[in-house]
């Protein structure tokens, strides 16, 4: 049995037990539920629909069963209370901004099964310092992690293939990253305005860097590149990929290049 808009912008609404037969919670559920505080959900529910918790603000934390499979888009979106969540190991895929504009969120788990994490999954989650990545994972999407303005270090599998435009724009703590050998196109923005980005690793496969890839990179110093100066070269790179950056150099295998 599933529950769509059941209890859509229930403000006075505080707490909720759902009953063991209840399989899966359909779309907007408890949308806007801005005072609901906690909710039980039954073993049985395998999925979580669309805008089900989207900007339940008094939501601090909700433990979901075992056998989820699926969370839908925007699913706890703006649930600005929220401060961690584990999701369950039997989770196959997250949604688009399933997290996004949760700005007290902290922690979070991400199973092993996920492979994708979607387009602003974690966006404006301001709260966030790290995040484990599960080596399963292959692609981020297009504005990920955006505006994580806390998120400090991040470890990136060596399985990543793509990463989307922006993905980790305007994360102003992150201070270095390694990219993966297996990520050869670097989409636009990716770093744009990560200000205190001091250093980044790029693997002698990368054949091109998108537009405004470190604009506005201000501390950035180093570019430690695994190839030489006439790979570097080669690279195919956008508009403004490195404008308002700081004097950075790029460590070649054969030497140094400064910034133009």
């Amino acid at each position: 049995m599933p529950i769509d808009c059941a209890f859509w912008e229930c403000t006075s609404l505080t707490s909720v037990t759902l009953p063991d037969r209840v399989a899966s919670i359909g779309d907007w559920a408890f949308y806007k539920c801005s005072g609901l505080q906690s909710i039980e959900i039954p073993e049985r529910v395998t999925s979580i629909g669309t805008y089900v918790f989207y900007a339940c603000t008094s939501l601090t934390s909700v433990t979901l069963p075992d056998g989820l499979t699926s969370l839908g888009d925007q699913a706890f979106s703006r649930c600005t209370g929220l401060t961690d969540i584990t999701i369950p190991d039997s989770v196959t895929e997250i949604g688009f901004e399933a997290f996004r504009g949760c700005i007290g969120l902290t922690s979070v788990t991400i199973p092993d099964g996920v492979t994708d994490i979607g387009g602003a999954v974690f966006q404006d989650c301001t709260g966030l310092t790290s995040i484990p990545i599960p080596a399963d994972v292959t692609n981020i999407g297009n504005d990920a992690f955006k505006d994580c303005s806390s998120l400090a270090s991040i470890t990136l599998p060596d399985g990543v293939m793509s990463i989307g435009d922006a993905a980790f724009s305007g994360c102003g703590s992150l201070t270095s990253i390694m990219i993966p050998d297996s990520v050869t196109d670097m989409g636009n923005g990716i770093f744009k305005d990560c200000v205190s980005l001091t250093s980044i690793i790029l693997s002698d496969g990368v054949t091109r860097i998108g537009n405004e890839f470190f604009t506005g990179c201000v501390a950035l110093k180093s570019v430690i590149y695994d190839g030489t100066k006439a790979q570097w070269s080669a690279i195919r790179k956008g508009r403004d990929w490195d404008s308002d950056t700081g004097a950075y150099t790029i460590h070649c295998l054969d030497g140094y290049i400064a910034k133009q």
